[in-house]
């Protein structure tokens, strides 16, 4: 996968999810900045994890 491509699937991914678990957050009543950035930082760490396994698994198969 090209490098450019990479990036912009890995930063769509996390603006998607980071805002799904900032609204869950929200939903709950805390609506102030540091919970909102700490979705999107926990939204950021599964997005890269997940692309490190799929690299790591796809690139173990061949």
């Amino acid at each position: 996968m090209d490098e450019n491509l990479r990036i912009t699937i890995i930063g769509l991914l996390t603006l998607i999810i980071g805002t799904i678990f900032a609204s869950i957050v929200a939903s709950f009543g805390l609506t102030s900045v540091l919970p909102g950035l700490l979705s999107f930082l926990i939204a950021a760490a599964l997005v890269l994890l997940g692309f490190r396994f799929t690299d790591h698994h796809l690139a173990s198969r061949h």
